[in-house]
């Protein structure tokens, strides 16, 4: 659970910076880390990775984290004020995290049966000649 906690909030982080930097250009890289969109998207993303700890389906996985984005992001709206149109940003924000987490738990879950089909396949239940 832990791993997947830090890899939503490496993943939220990295996307807040980025849609920062869009928005506030010539910026040095603390200024980026520390405004309210990256902090929103950090959020997002932990939320995000907890909720993928919780759930079997990458469809469930990326529905959910475009909630969780729509939520987080009215919510800084509704608290700060600040206006960059809270719908589409945590929109934008929820698809993109649940998107990179249900391709992170095919990839996984593809890389898992094949090192079960090899470790079959080693024992012989492959050999039928």
């Amino acid at each position: 659970m832990i791993k997947k906690i830090a890899i939503g909030i490496f993943a939220g982080t990295f996307l807040g910076i980025f849609i920062t930097s869009i928005f506030v250009p010539d910026d040095s890289i603390l200024d980026l880390f520390l405004t309210k969109i990256t902090a929103t998207s950090i959020i997002t993303g932990l939320l995000c990775g907890i909720y993928d700890h919780l759930s079997k389906s990458k469809l469930q996985v990326l529905s959910i984290s475009i909630l969780i984005g729509i939520i987080v992001f009215y919510l800084k709206y509704l608290i700060t004020g600040h206006d960059f149109d809270p719908l589409k940003m945590g929109l934008f924000v929820g698809t993109v995290l649940g998107s990179f987490f249900a391709t992170l738990k095919k990839i996984m879950n593809s890389f898992r049966m094949h090192e079960k089909l090899n470790k079959l396949r080693s024992r012989g239940f492959n050999n039928y000649f």
